[in-house]
């Protein structure tokens, strides 16, 4: 039996569906399974439809993204998206794309602890998720410097998504 569910719940369209179509505008933005949807937008406005996101400036040089918050305009500007869950928070820089930040504070939620960062350079607010182990192990608190790891990095410049 084929049924068609409309509704305005990313989580239950996600959960529910064998296909999502994501609508904006009246317009078809995105089709395919809730996977595909979801781990590889097509656009900067899917990506942000289908939950929280944290949003990183930058330029695409050499096939890299460098973070740049302030950076001038002209060519190879872009806009990195990195989900909560999708960032590792650590004592130590762990890569060069590793970007310092400030603990602002931590909360449980369930089985998750969010912890909103401020980026050292830019001040933009940062937003992870942790599993509540690796929280405990860390010893955060409020105030701590720390540095933020994208683990999964999604670059679109000029609204096309950027193999990175």
């Amino acid at each position: 039996m084929t049924s068609i569910f409309v509704t305005h719940d990313q989580e239950e369209a996600l959960e529910l569906a064998d296909r999502v179509v994501v609508m904006m505008d009246g317009n078809v933005a995105q089709t395919g399974t809730p996977d595909e949807v979801y781990d590889r937008p097509a656009s900067p406005e899917v990506y942000q439809f289908l939950g929280d996101v944290n949003l990183f400036h930058g330029r695409v040089a050499a096939g890299s993204f460098l973070h740049q918050p302030n950076q001038p305009e002209g060519d190879g500007v872009a806009t990195a998206f990195v989900r909560p869950h999708d960032l590792e928070v650590d004592r130590f820089q762990s890569t060069e794309k590793s970007v310092p930040a400030v603990v602002l504070h931590a909360y449980a939620v369930g089985p998750k602890v969010r912890v909103e960062l401020r980026h050292r350079d830019s001040g933009q607010v940062i937003e992870a998720e942790l599993t509540r182990e690796r929280h405990r192990n860390l010893g955060l608190a409020a105030g701590d410097e720390v540095w933020v790891t994208p683990k999964s990095l999604h670059v679109f410049q000029d609204g096309q998504e950027v193999a990175i």
